[in-house]
């Protein structure tokens, strides 16, 4: 079973995130559960408590941060990276950066939406791909 910690911040983004991500996932019948949390900030604790139940074989995290007129963008993206990079070196399952960090909420919406570029599939795509990783590599 994968976990899927989505933010509910900019949901119109994360929702098509999540919908990209549950359609590869329902393609390829691999079960998954999705959690909710307000914002990106919030999926760095929730993923720690996920890791800490072993009952996963991967973590996405879908998120959408959008540059505003204040510095608040860049301490999201530096707390959100650092936290999920620094929970990703001691995990013994892969945790995947699905958090889009963009300049405007268009930009966000390409990347977001399934009909085009599709980011939440391809999230759910590299946790499948690094699960095998993972499970050749003999880590799981």
């Amino acid at each position: 079973m994968i976990a899927i910690v989505k933010a509910n911040f900019n949901q119109e983004i994360t929702d098509k995130l999540l919908a990209g991500a549950v359609a590869e996932l329902d393609q390829r019948s691999v079960a998954y559960k999705v959690f909710v949390v307000p914002g990106a900030v919030e999926t760095v604790g929730l993923t720690k408590q996920l890791l800490d139940t072993s009952s996963f074989k991967a973590i996405i995290v879908l998120g959408a941060v959008i540059k505003g007129e204040t510095d608040h963008y860049q301490f999201v993206c530096d707390y959100v990276t650092q936290g999920l990079s620094q929970l990703s070196t001691v995990a013994t399952i892969p945790i995947i950066f699905g958090i889009l960090t963009t300049f405007t909420e268009e930009h966000a919406l390409e990347r977001a939406c399934p009909t085009r570029m599709n980011k939440g599939g391809e999230f759910a795509a590299t946790a499948l791909q690094m699960i095998d990783v993972y499970t050749s590599a003999k880590l799981v």
